[in-house]
């Protein structure tokens, strides 16, 4: 007979470890999987959203517009006007616009709500009209400060002002509401926020919103009789950037305003992948070598990418990456494998953003904006061809490194993108579906500024809206504007911001990282209801509400929506000061003083408000 064959406990042990660990590795390769197929998934989603866009049957009941009264013949009345109909529209509200040179003589009675641009209120007409429409239950708001004339002294008592003084210039901004959601007790004492405001007793029963740095009021509003008068003492919502409160003044205007939200939080990394500079006779080398015994290519490897890895995963950020071939600055083809491309870091940094949920952009072949003409200190271009030959090479070294990955979003170098690369990238790069810009006014012309938009072409139109790794009085106002308008925080780094004497403003690593952390947790902490996203997932979910239309109605104490075409969850903020009751069809979350994030569910939801 022979001997029984036994293996010890320990090798049983061993095999298990080994059969757990495949299992584990098996998953892993699995999610990884899962990944790479995301983008294809979501492309298709996006297609369906702009092909529903066609289909939307929406029956609505006869709805009275947001009046808008302008005048023409001054530049910030039509710029003023313009920003609240974007806003407006945004909103889903309807808009009729009435310029007050036309000859015509402006009714409001039929209007939702009056928002007047015009400094000379004499324009308006007969001021007894507007004040009758008010004391009857409308809304009027004066968004530009009015001149003193006759028309004003009739209608200052009502407007909730005691006595008028002189003009004065007034610099910065202190937030004593929270127009600006989340961001009640927001002080700003920065030149780049000036009004030409007067100065102003109010009754005691006028609700002040905002005030001047110096303590001048700027936005108050003031029960008459059912209605209510809203008055802005400055210009300074001509200014884009401004239009979040614009939006905020118009929601707390009327009462229970619900309007709806992209909801989104996007983060860029621009030029990254990228070849790392292996430059060793600068300065900036020899401080990053004095102070963390390593080079640059290791510095960014060792130090940097981890950081930003743990901030994203402290902070609730996936990173949008959007890589570079190529530094150099060819412009004629052949453009196929240029020296310094950097295929092994494209991998190993583009494995890791993609294993934490971010997304692989593209941000060109090189980093020479898209354009035929002369632009900044880059080389223009000779043809269209030229330019679709760089992109479908940059497609090309993505897809060596990444076979199964599908990129779908564009950042332009430096922001710049003419009609002609335009036309290129689509050449170049059939299945692009994204262009993330700029969303701010640029004073000099050069910058692809953009709407939130579906394009003619199917393309969505994308912008960032603040940047850097530093906090600034500008990027906080910007970020805090556009959340309250549109519930998106769209925010853009650059790694080589570290190597810029200029633009790392003489920190250390760690002192950037301690801004940019504080930037991302501070978002997190006043707008926890934010959604993570990449780009593309903004962008499905962007065309969606693009795409879909609202119809509202009143019963009661009950707010019913009907959507569509309704294509998954939608988001709305609503302002009330009334109890939230039963619901149907939707979820509703306070985020802030008298303000909810409403995530409907279903075409069809409805909110019991109380008293």
């Amino acid at each position: 007979m022979s001997p029984k064959f036994r293996l010890h406990r320990n090798v049983y042990i061993i095999i298990l470890s080994v059969l757990l660990m495949a299992a584990v590795i098996q998953i892993a390769r699995s999610q990884y999987v899962l990944q790479f197929s995301h983008n294809e998934v979501l492309a298709e989603s996006a297609k369906r959203a702009a092909a529903a866009a066609s289909e939307n049957t929406l029956t609505k009941t006869s709805v009275r517009p947001y009046c808008l009264v302008f005048d023409s013949t001054e530049e910030y009345s039509v710029k003023v006007k313009n920003n609240a109909e974007r806003t407006l529209k945004y909103m889903k509200k309807p808009v009729q616009s009435f310029d007050v040179r036309s000859g015509e003589t402006f009714r409001p009675d039929n209007c939702a709500a009056v928002v007047l641009s015009i400094e000379q209120l004499k324009l308006v007409g007969d001021p007894d009209v507007l004040a009758r429409y008010v004391e009857q239950g409308g809304y009027a708001f004066f968004a530009v400060r009015p001149e003193l004339d006759d028309t004003l002294y009739r209608l200052y008592r009502k407007m909730g002002i005691l006595a008028i003084g002189e003009f004065k210039d007034s610099d910065g901004i202190q937030l004593t509401s929270n127009v600006l959601i989340g961001e009640a007790g927001l002080t700003l004492d920065d030149f780049f926020i000036t009004n030409p405001t007067l100065t102003v007793e109010l009754d005691e029963k006028s609700r002040v919103l905002a005030k001047t740095a110096e303590g001048v009021p700027l936005l108050w509003d003031f029960a008459y009789g059912q209605g209510k008068f809203m008055t802005f003492n400055g210009a300074m919502l001509q200014e884009k950037i401004n239009r979040g409160m614009l939006a905020g003044a118009i929601s707390l205007l009327e009462p229970d305003f619900i309007y709806p939200v992209f909801n989104s939080k996007i983060m860029y990394i621009d030029d990254f992948p990228a070849p790392i500079s292996q430059r060793k006779d600068t300065e900036i080398y020899a401080e990053i070598y004095r102070d963390y015994r390593r080079d640059i290519p290791t510095f960014y490897k060792q130090i940097w990418w981890p950081d930003m890895l743990k901030a994203a995963k402290q902070n609730d950020i996936k990173y949008t990456a959007v890589l570079i071939e190529s530094y150099h600055d060819q412009i004629d083809p052949p453009f196929e494998y240029p020296i310094d491309a950097d295929s092994n870091g494209l991998i190993s940094y583009g494995r890791e953003v993609i294993k934490s949920g971010g997304e692989i952009g593209l941000h060109g072949y090189n980093h020479q904006s898209l354009t035929l003409s002369q632009e900044f200190n880059y080389k223009p271009w000779k043809s269209i061809g030229h330019m679709a030959d760089s992109i479908a090479e940059a497609v090309r070294f993505m897809g060596a490194a990444f076979p199964k990955y599908k990129m779908l979003s564009y950042v332009p170098p430096s922001n710049v993108l003419s009609p002609e690369g335009r036309e290129a990238l689509k050449q170049g790069w059939p299945s692009i579906a994204v262009i993330s810009s700029l969303y701010g006014e640029d004073a000099s012309g050069i910058a692809y500024v953009q709407e939130f938009e579906m394009a003619q072409d199917g393309i969505l139109e994308m912008p960032r809206v603040t940047s850097g790794y530093f906090n600034q009085p500008f990027e906080r106002w910007a970020e805090a504007n556009t959340i309250t308008a549109l519930g998106i925080f769209s925010h853009f780094i650059h790694p080589d911001d570290l190597l810029d004497p200029e633009r790392k403003r003489n920190h250390s690593w760690e002192e950037m990282y301690e801004q940019y952390s504080s930037i991302l947790a501070r978002v997190k902490r006043t707008h926890p209801w934010l959604r993570s996203m990449t780009s593309t997932e903004a962008a499905v979910d962007m065309k969606q509400v693009l795409a879909s239309d609202v119809a509202w109605s009143r019963e009661g104490n009950r707010l019913r929506g009907q959507i569509a075409p309704f294509q998954g969850k939608a988001y709305f903020v609503l302002r009330t000061d009334k109890k939230i009751g039963k619901l149907t069809g939707c979820a509703v979350r306070k985020i802030d003083d008298g303000t909810y994030l409403v995530t409907a569910g279903k075409a069809n939801f409805e909110i019991e408000l109380g008293e």
